[in-house]
């Protein structure tokens, strides 16, 4: 089944009746997506329930075109959770968000009992910086939605409540530094750390004491047609899940198949394997001056057509190519490298517009 069949299937099952999984975690994930500013407060003195958060958001929400998959989906399991038993009287608070032309951020806290609470980190977004910091994490650390992930985290340190941190996408990686590096007070009350398809970390913090002491916490889940999950360096006892489409649609949440109260799993396809092994070897063989030449010179483009957001992508076409063939000062490796990579973006870019509209 569907993550919104399983939505109505255990609607009117609270979490004392049917406990926590991580069907359960994948669907408060995506709650991070939702625009919630002047909804939530950003402290926890005052609290809303899905319900009512909902009711307020969907009295004022147009739906719009070209909107991310990400996004669209996520209003979608908003809706939805807010009508039933399960989800509706969750309480939400200690919203943020914070999204310019240098970062990108959101997390929202889910309480599920009075002594647990989930945090949800946002992946990336329709904005071209949060994709900037998503590539900038293969050359430097931390990039700013990180540094942000940890302060967040480091403000439930005279909290007495369990913790359970996710996120979908970047979110997923958000989420395991803010549990490597928050301080030891919060530490000791995180009892499990979900990344759903979220990029890994770099080989220094990979191989670091903070990630092994958070190590056994830790569930890496991604779709049998992973991309964004097979990102730098990750586990390999990730868990594969099973999702109704192949390629880059893979990563949209409302694909992967459930069976009953856990996922449906598969076995990586040979895409993912193929792409695992690849990305690894880009990894090691270039340097991390190398890696910010080119990401710099990738952006230098987007900011040259006026590119804003992925959606507006496919609108720049023909003007990015030619940014790219009159490109001064790169070199014919990088200029061979950014045309490659851009038309996976083009067709990435089509895929989400197509499904947008």
């Amino acid at each position: 089944m569907t993550i919104i069949e399983y939505i109505h299937k255990y609607r009117n099952e609270t979490f004392d009746e049917v406990g926590f999984n991580e069907v359960d975690n994948v669907i408060l994930s995506a709650i991070s997506y939702v625009d919630l500013d002047e909804i939530v407060c950003s402290h926890s003195y005052q609290k809303i329930t899905i319900e009512e958060a909902a009711r307020v958001f969907f009295s004022e929400y147009i739906e719009k075109k070209n909107i991310m998959i990400s996004y669209k989906h996520a209003i979608k399991i908003f809706e939805e959770i807010a009508k039933t038993k399960r989800y509706g009287k969750l309480f939400l608070y200690n919203y943020c968000y914070i999204g310019d032309d240098k970062k990108q951020f959101s997390a929202v806290t889910i309480e599920l009992s009075s002594d647990l609470v989930y945090v949800s980190y946002e992946g990336t977004d329709h904005l071209v910086s949060g994709w900037r910091e998503d590539f900038q994490m293969s050359y430097m650390f931390p990039v700013p939605a990180q540094q942000h992930a940890i302060r967040y985290l480091d403000r439930f340190t005279m909290s007495k409540k369990r913790m359970i941190l996710g996120g979908h996408s970047k979110g997923g990686n958000l989420a395991l530094v803010a549990a490597m590096y928050t301080n030891f007070l919060v530490q000791s009350k995180i009892i499990r750390v979900y990344s759903n398809d979220g990029p890994g970390l770099r080989k220094a913090q990979f191989e670091s004491s903070k990630y092994k002491k958070i190590e056994s916490k830790f569930v890496s889940i991604i779709p049998n047609y992973s991309l964004v999950g097979l990102l730098l360096r990750h586990t390999s006892n990730y868990v594969v899940v099973l999702s109704s489409k192949r390629g880059m649609i893979a990563h949209d949440l409302l694909t992967w198949q459930v069976n009953d109260q856990e996922f449906t799993y598969a076995e990586l396809s040979v895409f993912s394997k193929i792409l695992e092994k690849s990305m690894l070897e880009w990894v090691n063989k270039y340097d991390d001056f190398q890696r910010k030449m080119f990401i710099d010179s990738l952006f230098k483009v987007f900011e040259r057509a006026n590119v804003q957001s992925l959606v507006e992508i496919m609108d720049h076409k023909k003007l990015i190519l030619k940014l790219i063939l009159e490109s001064r000062g790169v070199d014919q490796t990088t200029r061979k490298m950014l045309r490659e990579f851009i038309w996976v973006l083009f067709e990435y870019a089509k895929d989400y517009k197509k499904i947008a509209e």
